[in-house]
Order: C-alpha cells, then sequence, then structure tokens
C-alpha cells in the first residue's frame, strides 16, 4: 500500500481497469484504487485521499464525457470544488483532463472551478472537444509560472495563445488540427527555449519559417519535405522523428548538421534516403530506425555513420538494398530487418551474403532479427536451419564473437507466431 497517495483520479464513469480496495483503518476505512491512481466519484472519497497525502504534490487526472448515460451519474460539483479550489489546488503539480462528448455532465461550467491560483503546476493535458473551454478557463489554468510541460490535443483555438506563459514552457505536444504551419511560425520566436517538440502541424517546417536556432531543442517530431528542415538550427537536438511528406527530393540538399543527435526515426521514400540523408551530419548517431518506401529503389550514396550500433530497417524492397544499406552501418551490433517483401530467397540471400567472410557485413554484429512479434516474418514452411547454424558458426569463428540469428515468423492461414534463435 502506497505511503503517501498523490495520484488522484476523478471519473463518473466505469473503471478504466482492475480495481483494488485498501483498508488504511481508522476513520478513514477503505479506499479503491486503479493501478496508481485512486479512484474518486464523490467528495467524501476525495477526502478520504487527501487525509492519506500528506503535503505532496499532487497527479490529478479527470476523465468524463460520452460513457456517461444518465444526468446523476454527473460528476460531483463539490468534489471539483474541494479539489481545485484552495489550498488543495496549491499543492497540484499535474493535471489531465479527457472530455468529450458534451458538457452535460458538467454541474456547471468547468471555469468557476478555477478561482485560484496554482504556483505549483508543471505538467498540464488537455484532451476534449474545444466546446467544453471557454476564455476564463484557458487564462486561469494557463496561467501558472512554473508549467513547463504543455500537451493540447483539443485544438483550441490559438487566438487564446498569448494566455501561456510560453517562457516556462519546456515540453510542447500541439495537436494535429487545429494549427497551421503558417500560424505556427508566426510564434516561434515564443517557444525558443523549448527542450522538446511534439506533433506539430502536417508541413511545418515549410518554405514561411523562418530561419532560426532552437539552442535547447533535444527532441523533435515533424512531418514535413526534408527541404525545409535545413531552416532550423539544433544544436541540442539528440532525437528526431521525421516523415517525409513528399515525392519530389532534389538531388542534392544543402548539409544539415545535428551535432549531437542520437537517435533517428523516419518514414522516407527511396529517393529521399539516397539524396537527402547523405547531406546529413550526425557524428554522434547511434540509433537508426529507417521505414523506406518507393519503387525503383534507389540505392544510398557513397556514405557511412560508423557511430551507429543499433539499426531498424523496414522496406518492401529486395535483400540487395537492404544488404546496401547495411555496408553503410559498418558498425552495428543490433540489426532489426522488417522485410515487408518476405520469402525465402530474400532470407537466403541476405544470410547468404552474411556468411561472406572475405568482405564482411557489419563485422562487430552480434544479433540480426527478422521480423519481430508486432510484425513478422511472413514465409510459406520452416526456414532452412542447417543455412542458419552455417552463418552463425562462421560469423562466430570470424568475429571471435558470439553471434545469433531470431526470425519471427508468422503464418498467413491461421497467424500463429512462432521465435526461432539460432546460436
Amino acid at each position: 500500500m502506497p505511503k503517501l497517495w498523490r495520484y488522484i483520479w476523478v471519473t463518473s464513469g466505469p473503471p478504466l481497469g482492475k480495481q483494488r480496495e485498501w483498508d488504511v483503518g481508522g476513520d478513514i476505512g477503505r479506499v479503491t484504487s486503479v493501478g496508481q491512481h485512486t479512484k474518486c466519484v464523490t467528495e467524501a472519497e476525495l477526502i478520504q485521499v487527501l487525509a492519506l497525502s500528506g503535503a505532496v504534490s499532487l497527479h490529478v487526472y479527470l476523465t468524463l464525457g460520452s460513457h456517461v448515460a444518465r444526468r446523476e451519474q454527473s460528476v460531483d460539483k463539490d468534489l471539483l470544488s474541494q479539489l481545485f479550489g484552495s489550498p488543495t489546488s496549491e499543492r497540484i503539480e499535474e493535471i489531465s483532463f479527457l472530455l468529450s462528448g458534451s458538457d452535460d455532465f458538467l454541474p456547471t461550467p468547468l471555469s468557476l472551478y478555477f478561482e485560484t491560483s496554482y504556483p505549483r503546476l508543471q505538467s498540464l493535458t488537455l484532451s476534449s472537444d474545444v466546446s467544453l473551454w471557454d476564455m476564463t478557463f484557458i487564462r486561469k489554468i494557463l496561467s501558472s509560472n512554473e508549467l513547463s510541460s504543455l500537451k493540447l490535443y483539443s485544438g483550441i483555438p490559438w487566438e487564446r495563445a498569448p494566455s501561456i506563459r510560453w517562457a516556462s514552457v519546456r515540453h510542447l505536444t500541439l495537436p494535429l488540427k487545429g494549427l497551421t504551419p503558417n500560424t505556427l511560425n508566426t510564434f516561434c520566436d515564443r517557444i525558443r527555449n523549448i527542450q522538446t517538440l511534439k506533433i506539430v502541424p502536417t508541413g511545418w517546417p515549410n518554405a514561411s519559417t523562418p530561419r532560426m536556432t532552437f539552442k535547447l531543442l533535444e527532441e523533435l517530431d515533424v512531418r514535413c519535405e526534408t527541404t525545409h528542415l535545413r531552416r532550423l538550427n539544433l544544436p541540442s537536438l539528440t532525437k528526431l522523428n521525421l516523415i517525409c511528406l513528399s515525392d519530389h527530393v532534389p538531388d542534392v540538399h544543402q548539409p544539415w548538421s545535428l551535432p549531437v543527435l542520437s537517435e533517428f526515426k523516419a518514414s522516407l521514400r527511396s529517393r529521399a534516403v539516397a539524396h537527402f540523408l547523405p547531406s546529413m551530419t550526425m557524428p554522434q548517431l547511434t540509433t537508426l530506425t529507417l521505414s523506406i518506401s518507393g519503387y525503383p529503389f534507389e540505392p544510398l550514396s557513397a556514405v557511412t555513420y560508423p557511430s551507429v550500433t543499433s539499426v531498424i530497417l523496414e522496406s518492401s524492397a529486395p535483400s540487395s538494398y537492404f544488404i546496401g544499406l547495411l555496408d553503410a552501418v559498418p558498425n552495428a551490433e543490433k540489426v532489426v530487418l522488417l522485410m515487408t517483401e518476405s520469402s525465402k530467397s530474400n532470407l537466403r540471400e541476405m544470410v547468404t551474403r552474411l556468411m561472406n567472410n572475405t568482405n564482411i557485413l557489419c563485422p562487430k554484429l552480434s544479433e540480426i532479427h527478422f521480423g519481430t512479434e508486432e510484425k513478422p516474418f511472413f514465409i510459406p514452411m520452416r526456414p532452412f536451419p542447417s543455412l542458419l547454424n552455417r552463418c552463425v558458426d562462421r560469423r562466430e569463428f570470424a568475429s571471435k564473437r558470439p553471434f545469433k540469428i531470431v526470425i519471427t515468423t508468422s503464418s498467413r492461414r491461421n497467424n500463429n507466431i512462432s521465435t526461432e534463435i539460432y546460436s
């Protein structure tokens, strides 16, 4: 049983997981939890939990909405007043709202419960229909000087954005809808000091994005054309998740330096792999994940990434294309191949290349996976064990280190997944 109860889940609907009863004794009696969250439906239950929380910071989750079938199931207004009013509000460090449907389950407008300040509030998540929020609520809840994490899934109208104290925000998640790339361009200056930027509008950055430096940005998720990325100077970026939108990739890209990038995950057309990747300077890259589409599959230009040790490659390309990509990561230690055009010939060609001791492919490789449980390798019958065992023996003899092959397969007939390890 927790010593201090700091996670509070307010709901008027059924539990989202297995409930557990706790007998805490004394005048409090029993409380109910789901996972690490203490479930509160009434004011009396909340008072019980607050009595068990001491003076620690509180994490509040409010889930209400379309699952509420009858008016009498609406949330207890006294509970909201107790939770979001003073002095409890002064202890709240995180608030996460998941509201859906209409506002008929709220006894009064939600903004009425936010009459006090939230001096400790550091993390706020809003996930709801826009109609549930009003200007008064936005102004009150976003006024905390300590707010550092902001996740806005609700598509709040951006004329209300000035209410946000951007100077303190370090982690920002924006909706895919409700915000355009050009609107984001207009307040880039206000978010220069963020460390995490996720789910930005599709198409940002674009041709109108100002050239600027995000000196503290460490993690970025974008869906855009590769030609516009160089508008961003990202000296501290360590994680980049990129989805390339366009098939029109120029033959030559201007150089783009990412001096401390360690993880790069991208969904690209093969033309972008051939012509965009070589323009990227990533001396600290260790983890590379590529999902590649687009026929014909253009080979990667003469470029290597010697710092990469972990690789995941997904494509419908033939095995010869995968081999060319692996030549670019000579020091890879773990490789996962998701060959969506699975066939025994593809597998055989790849294994045969791994056995070549004259020109060893990835000499430091310790394990290679064909398929995963989420994306298995489809082949019509059990793979050839003798060839796989010979491959393991030759690799271990040549490299003087352990080596294994892991094949996860699925039958198209019954979807049964099996994993075989050769070591």
